[in-house]
């Protein structure tokens, strides 16, 4: 699969769930150069001496900017008492306006996630004799 340059295009990241114990898909636009680079400066910044490291806060700010949405079925939430599933899709019938929100209060450590392999580590060097990662 080719990589998609366009900041509108749509990605997707398939992740299990050790939560669940289930795979969900997380859909993602590419970020902008300037989104990679306020998600660095928000991650580690310098003041005179002190270095802080906001890494958690860059990851959700940054990893709420991308998310375009989620595979349909892969969310519920309790209401009444009840499982009920709900959506990004605005032409599903469980569409949830505040599926962000949702997932935000909820899922924040699969939003973390999202970020971590899309700013953190999107690519990686393969060695030409084997084909394999270092």
């Amino acid at each position: 699969m080719a990589r998609n340059t366009s900041t509108t295009g749509n990605n997707e990241l398939k992740i299990h769930d050790n939560v669940s114990d289930s795979d969900i898909v997380l859909f993602y636009r590419t970020p902008t150069t300037s989104e990679r680079q306020g998600y660095q400066n928000m991650a580690l910044q310098r003041k005179g001496k002190k270095v802080n490291f906001n890494q958690a806060e860059a990851r959700m700010t940054y990893g709420l900017k991308i998310l375009t949405g989620f595979r349909e079925g892969d969310f519920v939430r309790d209401v009444l008492g009840a499982a009920a599933p709900y959506s990004s899709d605005r032409n599903s019938q469980n569409y949830l306006e505040e599926w962000k929100k949702e997932l935000e209060a909820g899922a924040s450590d699969l939003i973390m996630l999202l970020a971590a392999h899309v700013f953190d580590a999107s690519a990686e060097i393969v060695d030409a004799e084997d084909g394999e990662g270092n």
